[in-house]
């Protein structure tokens, strides 16, 4: 029996990596002996989750396979998995890029996540581990004295020393008054859902214009749905689209060594003004000459006309606005981290919304399925939405936007991932928050160590408990690249070995 215990709560990315990643440092530490892992799963299948477990061929991964390797250091291994499994893949690969750096779909990256996890749990036990699966929802947590009292759906308890939380992505309760109502998905997720319940000739509002509202839209026209479909949001702004093949570029002026510079010679942190005004710098230099920045606004443009011409930029290689916030991948997260929290939240708030539809685009092939509804007139994008309700008398959704008003029978909810933790439709989350074992973040997610990962509360990182993913959002910034969570987790798990180490002397 093992003296110690380790319980991850979730078995999705990250999850399986924070698995196999401690196994793998216990291993070579000689302590696998005594110490045992446990991860807390919901689903029936480790690794599936619901948005891994779709069969949908539309729903692509918005990441190239060559950074969604789940192995410390080894971001390429999902690609090389590919190449190993080429009679499993079929049609399911989308190598417009070259196998190295495909688009594939959310379910063959299931497969790989389960099978990595089956293959290290197996060894992990061959070995000489206590390793287990609970399958079950972690509704709360108390702290004892020697760790943890996990409490669990089926009314069970689990006893552990350490602690991480890796729930996944929150799906947000930003409309809890349609909740129950008929014919209203709260998510994308499961796809199942959403087609057997929505007839294929039914008009159907999506609520939301992003990565999400695109994976819902894939869910219908997947399924070959004829009704019109309408997509809802704040903005009416879809993501970019993007490049193909983009050329490496080095970057001459929004870099870490500037923003230290603006530490070192004004003795602060720098401003949002001042990082993108370095940004506007940089842009001009890659264009090669002034850029009318009013002209760059997408507000009030008509969202086919733009797609349209987001599918040419790409095709050509990208602009200086999609590429650049590319290529800072690798820089991102230690920039976020030189902002004070007051100008995080000035940026989210005067730029987040710029952020996310350049940094965060749509594959080629999902723009031009998405083009190709515009052009039937099948798809519309509405802006500036105020109001939805449910209509009991007429069994259906009221969309109010602008000064205009939409009826619907079907309505998804597809906004994306909540950042807020009171906007996270989770009941661990909420109880952690109310009992004052996490802290909400202003800026999005809880307070944690961003060198160690812990969880932080009162000021102080909480002994042996952890926190991994979008729970982090606030403070990394980076948290939905695959390649950034496991670069955390090897910081985790150096951490608890360490902590292992010097309180458990031989």
């Amino acid at each position: 029996m093992s003296s110690v215990n380790i319980t991850i709560i979730g078995g999705g990315a990250c999850g399986i990596s924070a698995f196999t990643e401690l196994f793998l440092q216990l291993r070579i530490a000689n302590l696998h002996r005594k110490v045992g892992i446990t991860i807390i799963e919901e689903n029936e299948e480790v690794g599936k989750g619901l948005a891994f477990g779709t069969k949908q061929p539309g729903h692509i991964l918005n990441t190239q396979a060559d950074l969604m390797g789940i192995h410390l250091t080894e971001p390429e291994h999902f690609s090389e998995w590919l190449i190993r499994h080429q009679e499993r893949i079929g049609e399911e690969i989308v190598d417009n890029q070259g196998q190295d750096e495909a688009f594939t779909t959310r379910r063959l990256y299931g497969d790989y996540l389960k099978e990595q996890f089956e293959h290290y749990f197996s060894l992990a036990k061959e070995e000489g581990m206590q390793a287990e699966v609970v399958h079950a929802s972690a509704t709360n947590v108390k702290k004892e004295e020697n760790g943890f009292n996990v409490f669990l759906s089926n009314q069970q308890t689990h006893a552990c020393n350490y602690l991480v939380l890796a729930p996944g992505t929150p799906v947000a309760n930003n409309y809890p008054h349609l909740e129950g109502k008929k014919n209203y998905f709260g998510s994308p997720w499961p796809s199942s859902d959403i087609l057997e319940n929505v007839p294929r000739d039914a008009d159907v509002g999506i609520l939301g214009s992003s990565l999400s509202a695109i994976d819902a839209l894939m869910t219908l026209a997947d399924n070959e749905h004829q009704g019109k479909i309408t997509f809802y949001s704040l903005d009416g702004l879809l993501p970019r689209v993007q490049v193909e093949k983009p050329e490496p570029y080095q970057r001459k002026y929004l870099i870490i060594k500037n923003l230290h510079r603006i530490q070192r010679e004004k003795l602060r942190n720098p401003t949002v003004v001042e990082v993108f005004r370095l940004f506007m710098k940089e842009a001009e230099s890659y264009a090669g000459g002034k850029i009318d920045w009013k002209a760059t606004k997408r507000d009030g443009k008509s969202a086919a006309e733009l797609l349209r011409e987001d599918i040419e930029t790409a095709r050509a290689g990208g602009d200086a606005l999609m590429n650049i916030p590319y290529s800072l991948r690798y820089d991102s997260s230690e920039m976020w981290k030189a902002l004070d929290e007051s100008e995080r939240i000035k940026f989210k708030k005067w730029l987040g919304g710029y952020w996310a539809t350049n940094r965060h685009g749509m594959p080629l092939v999902n723009a031009e399925r998405v083009c190709k509804l515009f052009d039937n007139q099948q798809l519309s994008v509405e802006s500036d939405l105020e109001e939805v309700k449910y209509i009991d008398e007429k069994e259906g959704f009221e969309l109010r936007f602008g000064d205009q008003v939409n009826f619907t029978k079907y309505l998804i909810n597809a906004t994306g991932p909540a950042s807020a933790v009171k906007a996270m439709k989770s009941d661990l989350v909420k109880n952690l928050a109310e009992g004052k074992l996490i802290e909400p973040e202003p800026v999005g997610g809880i307070r944690m160590d961003t060198q160690t990962m812990q969880v932080v509360t009162s000021g102080k990182p909480v002994p042996h408990f952890y926190v991994l993913g979008h729970l982090c959002n606030g403070l990394l910034l980076d948290v939905n690249a695959v390649w950034f969570n496991v670069r955390t987790i090897g910081s985790l798990s150096q951490h608890i070995l360490k902590t292992i180490v010097s309180e458990n002397p031989a």
